[in-house]
């Protein structure tokens, strides 16, 4: 088990290119935690393979905001998460 998490959330105007960044995570093997946020388990190839293919969506787009974060999974474990009404999509969970 990784002991990093990558953490992926975004700002995205464009609901083509905010579909499509989604859709690409979800490929990638992230979990969806909230509606633009996702998380994996860390890999360098993993961390490599997102940061150029979310480079390639938003070549040549002039409004977004797109964050990644590596962070130990400790971290991770010890947020504090406040939800009422929001489960995630139909046949996700949580990888981490």
């Amino acid at each position: 088990m990784s002991q990093r998490v990558i953490l992926v959330i975004y700002d995205i105007h464009d609901d083509d290119l905010r579909l499509k960044v989604a859709a690409f995570l979800k490929r990638s093997g992230f979990a969806r935690i909230q509606k633009s946020a996702f998380s994996a388990p860390y890999t360098p190839a993993l961390l490599s393979e997102v940061e150029a293919g979310l480079r390639r969506l938003l070549r040549e787009r002039d409004r977004y905001d797109v964050q990644v974060y590596v962070m130990p999974r400790s971290s991770y474990e010890e947020r504090i998460v406040m939800s009422r009404g929001y489960t995630p999509e139909e046949g996700e969970e949580l990888l981490i």
